[in-house]
């Protein structure tokens, strides 16, 4: 018994002493600068809407600018599945891109040029199967793409299968008109 309490009590000297023995002395405040700041912004990204004509066929695109994100290029993408606002609404704006999608963008070095930015979309929704798109909602994802910094074209895929994936290269020039 009086062996365990000589354990104990040299465990709670050593303790003591490792603690007051650290080499950390005490301070003052030190002033070390302005306090952090955020200091990005949010630059407006541009979506193209459809006004006008049925939907699933016809009608002309309008550009609409939407607030962005910092370090969220392919936002605009994303906003084509997003309803229209009512100010757009308004405006007889809509949307016929209802499935959501992915976009990321890779670089095309092959080119003789340099380097061609693509944007590579698609379903976010991985079942396999074709997708049919119309053509207003391949216009809408075509003009919205380019509008991104640096894009050529939009690479949009069509079929996700595992042993065959098709897909379309789209630039806006493709459908000129249904810019309205």
């Amino acid at each position: 018994m009086r062996r365990r309490h000589r354990v104990r009590a040299l465990l709670a000297a050593a303790s003591c002493a490792a603690v007051a023995g650290c080499g950390i002395r005490p301070t003052g405040i030190i002033a070390a600068g302005d306090p952090p700041m955020a200091q990005a912004h949010a630059a407006a990204i541009t979506v193209y809407l459809v006004r006008g004509g049925e939907p699933g066929r016809g009608g002309k695109l309008v550009p609409v600018t939407r607030p962005g994100l910092p370090g969220q290029a392919n936002l605009a993408i994303e906003q084509l599945t997003v309803p229209p606002t009512e100010r757009e609404r308004l405006m007889g704006l809509r949307t016929e891109v209802h499935e959501r999608l992915d976009a990321y963008s890779v670089d095309d070095v092959s080119t003789p040029v340099g380097r061609r930015a693509q944007l590579v979309v698609r379903p976010a929704d991985r079942k396999t199967g074709t997708r049919r798109w119309s053509r207003t909602a391949m216009a809408q994802i075509a003009c919205t793409g380019q509008t991104i910094q640096g894009i050529q074209n939009v690479n949009l895929w069509s079929t996700l299968s595992s042993t065959r994936n098709e897909w379309r290269v789209l630039t806006c020039e493709d459908f000129s008109d249904m810019l309205g």
